[in-house]
């Protein structure tokens, strides 16, 4: 799909441009439209400077919807299930939120869904595999505890 505003190919299922953050339309097809040459690799900062851009002269600025409407609520999800780790669950819930967080940072870096959801996405991935980690040996360490106050029978 070829986005109206910077006239880059983003892949066909994306909400929004992965380049300019415009809301891309179900209308537009690349096979329409040329596609364009491909920007030179930039070096360090100037990678991230794409969103700071002011809009080309004669255009107006569009900008992707924050968190609202059509917002994928994968993030908070992990979230929960972190918090719902930390306190009881350990690895069954971690596991499934580090899976949610991992999967909702692929839908952000293919503009499926909002950029402002990115903290969310990474607290979920890296805070399900700590809260994993930390259950499973909590659990290894209790079993020894156990092990070792039962009396022995000979």
């Amino acid at each position: 799909m070829i986005c109206s505003n910077c006239n880059r190919e983003n892949s066909a299922d994306a909400a929004f441009c992965r380049y300019c953050a415009s809301p891309l339309t179900g209308s537009q097809g690349s096979a329409q439209q040329a596609k364009p040459e491909p920007d030179p690799p930039q070096q360090g900062k100037q990678q991230n400077q794409q969103w700071n851009q002011p809009p080309p002269a004669g255009q107006q600025a569009q900008f992707a919807p924050k968190s609202g409407g059509g917002t994928n609520q994968k993030g908070i999800l992990a979230i929960g299930l972190v918090v719902a780790g930390l306190f009881c669950c350990g690895p069954f819930t971690g596991v499934p939120a580090a899976i949610l967080g991992w999967l909702e940072m692929n839908a952000i870096k293919e503009g499926r869904s909002p950029q402002d959801q990115m903290w969310m996405a990474q607290v979920g991935l890296w805070g399900g595999i700590v809260v994993s980690i930390l259950g499973t040996i909590g659990w290894f360490f209790m079993l020894i505890l156990s092990m070792a106050s039962q009396p022995a029978y000979y």
